[in-house]
């Protein structure tokens, strides 16, 4: 089997929002409002728990003396559940408790105290190549201040993601089965478009993908076990969208398909280690699918297309080092057997 490591990006295993607060305050506290600033770290627990440790601080106006009535501030940890799976806009919800702080005006002792909260918001997808996403949420607040009240916090601002990396691999790899690779020779002078060792004059099947055995007329065998790996077909980060250029060699897989009519194959999608085995396997199978689904839209008729997720259940190399990941994030192009498809 021959080809090469498809780049990918890792999902973050934690992140950093920083948003920007408006606050709707108790109405004992005052008729005006506030403004806040809050920054939350969120470590991911599992496919879609997170916590959250946070920290805020802000000014409510009273509007009586002219001056700033309270000075607020606040440090907690929250449980958010963020719903699983891959989506343009990623809906949560959070609950939890800390520890606040009411400086009031015109007093001259602060009052620490504590609250909870519970808070519903939605995160976009990635909206640049390094992750970083758009957070809003709305939070209602009860602070035991003053025999407890009740505050309203409106939010937005950025999720940065922590511990991600994106690598390109274009080394070109060859996995040897057998202790002899056995190379058709080409016949000199005479041209082979596909490199398959079938001069184009005889070729029956053109546009053949490199590292499949092609039999004596230039067409896929398909009486014995084939696989490719689909050599830089890649998806955006921590999505089943394609890239551009993962399109542009879809191209050229599409017309290998084309050129040999009754070739059945299954595009298999596979994952590192990285996050839990649930995940990755839901991961794997929808980035397959969307393999599928573009070969469809580009004229491949759909019973000869299987898409198949393996999540990180078939890995290539140890999932211990990073080289190792690389290679084991990949779609294949596996040819399927006669005596399979009948």
């Amino acid at each position: 089997m021959a080809g090469g490591a498809a780049a990918e990006t890792r999902q973050a295993r934690s992140d950093l929002s920083l948003m920007g607060v408006y606050i709707e305050p108790d109405s004992q506290r005052t008729d005006k409002y506030g403004t806040a600033f809050r920054a939350t770290y969120g470590k991911r627990l599992s496919e879609s728990w997170w916590l959250e440790p946070t920290l805020f601080s802000g000014v409510i106006e009273a509007g009586r003396t002219g001056l700033t009535d309270y000075y607020q501030q606040g440090a907690g940890v929250d449980f958010s559940y963020r719903l699983p799976g891959e989506r343009t806009f990623t809906p949560f919800g959070l609950i939890g408790a800390g520890v606040s702080r009411n400086d009031v005006a015109n007093h001259s002792d602060s009052e620490f105290g504590g609250y909870g909260n519970l808070g519903l918001g939605v995160l976009t997808s990635a909206i640049t190549d390094s992750g970083l996403r758009l957070r809003a949420e709305v939070r209602y607040v009860y602070d035991t201040f003053d025999d407890g009240l009740s505050d309203v916090h409106l939010a937005a601002g950025i999720t940065l993601p922590i511990g991600t990396t994106r690598s390109q691999v274009v080394e070109k790899i060859r996995y040897i089965e057998k202790p002899v690779v056995i190379e058709k020779e080409k016949l000199v002078g005479m041209a082979d478009s596909d490199s398959d060792g079938v001069v184009d004059g005889v070729d029956q099947c053109p546009n053949t993908l490199e590292g499949l055995q092609v039999n004596a007329v230039g067409c896929v065998e398909t009486d014995r076990k084939q696989s490719v790996v689909l050599s830089g077909v890649s998806f955006e980060f921590n999505s089943d969208r394609l890239t551009a250029n993962a399109k542009d060699i879809l191209a050229k897989t599409a017309d290998a398909l084309r050129g040999q009519p009754d070739l059945r194959v299954e595009l298999a999608g596979h994952t590192d280690s990285v996050g839990s085995a649930n995940y990755n396997q839901q991961l794997s199978q929808k980035r397959a699918d969307a393999v599928r689904n573009h070969l469809i839209d580009s004229g491949i008729a759909p019973e000869r297309l299987v898409a198949n997720g393996y999540g990180e259940s078939r890995p290539v190399r140890s999932n211990s080092s990073e080289e190792g990941r690389e290679r084991n994030r990949r779609v294949e192009f596996n040819v399927i057997q006669d005596s399979e498809a009948e």
